[in-house]
């Protein structure tokens, strides 16, 4: 009687995934090398593309073996340009790059961006991120940031730890619960929330900072967007400085961050705080949000802010329907391109309460689910008021993505 043959679908998400799994049967180290690339599809989009450049991408990509996707009109002409979706593996993508080169239409420039898109997704062994002095291996372990918001008014803790002597206690209390680095805020952002007085907010963030350095040497960030509150909290000790508005709010801010050798942590937002909520709308979710972070990143490198001093954070609910926060944590991965760690922030957040129907209060075991789903599609820093759970969470899914069987 025949030997029968049961096939299963294999998980391969990544070149380790790959690799593991044709070690496990024998294959080659030369063979491994070779085939990685070839047992992990990729989908990747190109936004505008004129109907010369579109056809070109079809052909190409049929030639190798895979297909792209384009507008149905592009056939009949009766459209100028159109979005491709390309769709192969790594090793046909990397073909098409080298096809790509010379080509008019912008095609040459494409190969070139579908080269380091794919470098993007090489494994990274180590994701070191530089802070004043510090060196956070974010590709070690995914690291926690604890929240201390010392403002009154603020959507989760506000009014909570407003009293230095709470909030120092408070922040001692997240540093003993697992947190790597504390995020302080003096000002709330929040839906709705209007931007308070330069002088109130140093008042409530400086006399916190220059205490909490003296007492623990690990990384401060400051959550501002003011280039003087910056500069005086990295003067009292901070060595991040966290910006809702990716160093666009007050320009001088990116500097003040190179000066000091700072690493930064880069928001997407769209619209203010006061008016973010009011119906935000997209035509490309994820693509808005990307293009937006790489202007931030490079206006970060023409500040001189180091590449391994730059952190990217898509910003669950800053101008994002519930439908828009689901999405982002879904599609995590495509962030990636931008070659930089991605921090995210769900704790307690608006969304959570509207799927789940729950006060702010109740929010802990979605944030966990959230950040757990987080941490499995690739952020590196998860932003927390509730830092003991979250790191047992995190701790617990690293140890699922870690296992070798």
């Amino acid at each position: 009687m025949a030997d029968v043959l049961s096939p299963r679908v294999l998980l391969i998400r990544s070149l380790d995934d790959a690799a593991r799994e044709m070690a496990a049967i024998g294959v080659s180290e030369g063979g491994i090398r070779a085939m990685s690339g070839k047992a992990q599809m990729l989908a990747v989009k190109v936004a505008g593309a004129c109907v010369p450049a579109a056809h070109i991408l079809k052909q190409q990509m049929l030639s190798i073996g895979g297909d792209a996707a384009v507008a149905r009109d592009v056939l009949t002409h009766k459209i100028d340009s159109s979005d491709v979706i390309l769709m192969g593996t790594r090793a046909q993508m990397r073909d098409l790059a080298g096809k790509l080169a010379g080509q008019p239409f912008g095609l040459s420039e494409l190969g070139k961006e579908v080269e380091a898109l794919l470098a993007s997704l090489e494994p990274r062994r180590r994701t070191v991120l530089r802070a004043r002095g510090h060196s956070l291996d974010l590709g070690a372990r995914v690291h926690v940031m604890g929240i201390l918001n010392v403002t009154p008014d603020s959507f989760s803790d506000g009014g909570l730890y407003h009293r230095p002597s709470a909030a120092f206690d408070h922040a001692l209390q997240m540093i003993d619960d697992g947190a790597d680095m504390i995020d302080i805020g003096g000002q709330s952002s929040r839906p709705g929330s209007s931007p308070i007085l330069e002088e109130e907010e140093l008042k409530r963030i400086i006399p916190l900072v220059e205490r909490l350095h003296e007492e623990w040497k690990g990384p401060i960030s400051i959550d501002t967007y003011r280039s003087h509150v910056a500069e005086e909290a990295l003067k009292a000790g901070a060595s991040i400085v966290n910006d809702i508005t990716a160093l666009s709010g007050e320009p001088r801010i990116a500097e003040v961050t190179s000066r000091f050798d700072a690493a930064c942590i880069l928001m997407h937002m769209q619209g203010t705080p006061d008016t973010m909520q009011q119906d935000p709308r997209y035509d490309d979710l994820m693509g808005e949000i990307t293009l937006f972070l790489k202007a931030a990143i490079e206006r970060a490198a023409a500040a001189g802010i180091g590449e391994d001093q730059i952190v990217v954070d898509p910003g669950l609910g800053f101008g994002k329907t519930t439908e828009h926060n689901l999405a982002i944590v879904r599609r995590l991965p495509e962030l990636a391109v931008l070659g930089k760690p991605v921090l995210i922030g769900p704790s307690r957040k608006g969304f959570i309460g509207r799927v789940l129907d729950l006060p702010i209060e109740d929010r802990l075991e979605g944030t966990l689910a959230t950040a757990a789903y987080a941490v499995a599609q690739g952020a590196r820093i998860l932003r927390v008021h509730d830092v003991k759970p979250v790191v047992r969470a995190v701790r617990m899914v690293e140890a699922c993505l870690a296992s070798p069987a």
